[in-house]
């Protein structure tokens, strides 16, 4: 009787167990469901090193182009508010190392627009390092353009990297999945003063 109880409880602890397990793999599957993996883009086929991380999968980034303007780079692209449902509140800002090249070089950017090799602009708006931000309300299903000039790009390079900060201030019951933009090993046309032949979005 006593081994008969030992094997029912044996069987009981086993099943417990394994509806442990199943609970726990299902709560992974749906980690990797989560929209984590939406916040990537990666538009480049030949380039697959070359990626965009965006701030927000309700967000969606649009008409990028990037080209270079004699000695600058210059970067283009929309942003628009698809999946919010309502205004949606954001500040955009820099770090002092705004960006860099696929060669080391480093550009910055500085609360003087003068003085900084990245100028950046969101809805016609110039905007710098934090203290320097930019806010700017999108309404649901408003595209805003967005911009960056970098100076005196390396004519030798062929890829930069920049990284714009996100902060969203209101509405107070809406979190953004990233608090950055990142645009990273991005490919850019040959030194030869005309636009891309590169796919963009």
């Amino acid at each position: 009787m006593k081994k008969t109880n030992c094997f029912q409880y044996l069987a009981m602890m086993m099943l417990i167990v394994a509806s442990m397990c199943m609970a726990l793999s299902s709560c992974s599957s749906d980690k990797d469901d989560e929209p984590e993996q939406d916040l990537y883009l990666y538009p480049w086929v030949d380039h697959p090193q070359s990626y965009i991380k965006f701030f927000d999968y309700r967000m969606q980034l649009g008409n990028l182009n990037i080209q270079r303007n004699g000695s600058a780079l210059q970067i283009d692209y929309t942003l628009t508010n698809v999946g919010f449902g309502r205004a949606v509140n954001l500040t955009f800002y820099l770090n002092a190392d705004a960006g860099h090249d696929n060669l080391g070089n480093t550009y910055k950017c500085s609360a003087n627009e003068s003085t900084s090799d990245v100028k950046a602009y969101i809805n016609g708006q110039s905007y710098g390092i934090s203290g320097w931000g930019r806010q700017v309300e999108f309404m649901p299903n408003q595209t805003i353009k967005g911009s960056f000039t970098i100076k005196n790009f390396d004519i030798n390079a062929t890829a930069f990297s920049i990284s714009v900060n996100v902060r969203k201030n209101s509405p107070s019951d809406i979190t953004l999945a990233y608090d950055k933009m990142e645009f990273v090993n991005i490919p850019v046309p040959a030194y030869n003063g005309g636009g891309s032949d590169i796919p963009m979005l």
